[in-house]
């Protein structure tokens, strides 16, 4: 009888498992892994970024104060050159300046009876040098008419005779303006010479602005090609700034590929120099037009926030399936 029980048991059992295990297998399915579709490959670029420059005359560079690699913000000094001629022209215009000024000033002002004193001294000075002139040039005329003196010297007395003459006329004018004062174009003529030598400072105080050379933008510095002591060039490509918070790719894609991307779909970014890691990516642009090789232009907005990738690098660009 116990035999009997113990066999009716262990069926039981054995009948129990074989259920569980049918039950268990029924409910375990292995879900395929997703498959990746990388549709094109593009270089990455950035929206943001500028080339800094030197903007006056070839000089040398006295600072370099970043490297490749470094980081900045948007006015923070990239490149400082020798500004010491410039300086230097700065302080002789601004002289040119004080001394248009004080011309000015004297044209605009009344004659003093000291200043008319002296023009008046100065022109009876002047007489007395044109009378002399004069005799020295009839008695020499005189000789050289009848030959016995020769042509330099008649030469040279004519010129010492013209030249007094000039400096008489030119002290009874300026006699003249003492006492009537500075015409209306005189004033004008000395207001001219202050404008002109004040924009000739202003010139060079904004190129000495430009001594300095800062970054408008904050990014990465990707290329510096000037160093301490050589010499800048101007309009020369110095130093290049990017901005790695807005990176995109573009690249071409099938017309049959079309249907499986939309704007806004998130893609997996594979770079070639890290094929085992995988970056965030969105379609931002689709351009409905087709090239000449039937292939649309998409491109795919960086959304990576490590700042691993850079510009330069090349990508693949995909999707999981």
């Amino acid at each position: 009888m116990k035999k009997v029980i113990f066999i009716l048991v262990f069926s039981l059992l054995l009948g129990g498992c074989n259920s569980v295990k049918t039950e268990v297998g029924e409910n375990y399915k292995t879900e395929a892994a997703p498959r990746e579709v990388f549709i094109f490959a593009g270089k990455i670029q950035s929206n943001d970024s500028i080339n800094l420059a030197s903007k006056i005359a070839p000089t040398k560079v006295s600072k370099v104060a970043v490297n490749v690699g470094s980081k900045v913000n948007a006015g923070d000094p990239i490149v400082y050159l020798d500004t010491t001629d410039l300086d230097n022209q700065v302080k002789q215009a601004e002289a040119k300046v004080n001394t248009a000024v004080a011309g000015l000033s004297k044209v605009e002002s009344s004659a003093r009876p000291e200043d008319i004193a002296i023009t008046e001294a100065k022109i009876a000075s002047d007489n007395k040098i044109l009378q002399n002139a004069e005799s020295s040039y009839n008695r020499v005329k005189q000789l050289y008419d009848k030959g016995y003196d020769t042509k330099q010297n008649m030469e040279q007395v004519e010129a010492t005779l013209i030249a007094a003459k000039n400096t008489l006329t030119s002290d009874n004018e300026n006699l003249s303006k003492l006492k009537n004062g500075s015409t209306q174009q005189d004033i004008a003529a000395s207001q001219a010479s202050v404008k002109e030598a004040e924009t000739l400072v202003d010139s060079y105080k904004s190129q000495l602005s430009n001594g300095v050379i800062k970054s408008p933008i904050s990014g990465v510095v990707s290329i510096c090609n000037i160093h301490e002591g050589e010499i800048a060039a101007t309009g020369a490509n110095l130093v290049t700034v990017v901005n790695n918070d807005e990176l995109y790719i573009d690249g071409y894609v099938p017309e049959d590929m079309l249907s499986e991307i939309k704007i806004g779909q998130a893609v997996i970014i594979k770079p070639s120099n890290m094929p085992e890691k995988r970056f965030k990516g969105e379609i931002s642009v689709i351009n409905p037009m087709m090239n000449s090789n039937d292939k649309n232009v998409v491109r795919v907005t960086v959304k990576d926030e490590s700042h691993i990738l850079k510009t330069g690098m090349i990508a693949q660009i995909g999707f999981s399936k």
